[in-house]
């Protein structure tokens, strides 16, 4: 995997801790990733017949959330972290404010959890339609992580 120039400490950080080992074994041994930061764009590639597969572009907020999401693999991205991407907020007051509305019900959870919600929903259809055996699966009161599919493996029938 090829990282490109990085504009912020926190993304340049986020894009340094994704361990490029693991998440290669989420891809056929012939594909690799890219991730140019600066347009945001992830592309998959394959290496053994030289061709780009696919290039999804991310707003900024998806991108943070994807950044976040493969940082984590193959562990879970915490509500937090994922919170703290999208607000700059630290992550520490993110976890009391998620703590907060916890406490406060379900629906004071779901206004604070807004704003990953709606990246996760453009994360996800842009990795369905790029790499459809992706998948972001939700850990009930807990955050979300990436997971392999292999009933969507489309790279297997190219």
């Amino acid at each position: 995997m090829s990282r490109h120039k990085t504009t912020g400490k926190r993304r340049r950080a986020t894009l340094a801790a994704i361990d490029t080992a693991a998440l290669q074994s989420l891809l056929p041994p012939q594909y690799r990733l890219e991730f140019n930061e600066e347009a945001r764009i992830m592309n998959i590639l394959r290496v053994d017949a030289p061709q780009l597969l696919a290039q999804p572009q991310f707003t900024e907020n998806e991108w943070c959330v994807l950044l976040v999401l493969f940082a984590s693999y193959p562990h879970y991205a915490p509500y937090e972290t994922l919170l703290a991407c999208l607000t700059l907020l630290p992550v520490a007051e993110c976890r009391k404010r998620i703590q907060q509305a916890q406490q406060a019900g379900s629906q004071a959870l779901s206004r604070e959890l807004k704003p990953v919600y709606r990246a996760l929903s453009g994360v996800r259809a842009k990795l369905d339609d790029a790499v459809p055996y992706l998948k972001i699966s939700f850990i009930r009161d807990t955050g979300y992580s990436l997971i392999f599919s292999e009933t969507n493996n489309a790279f297997t029938t190219q």
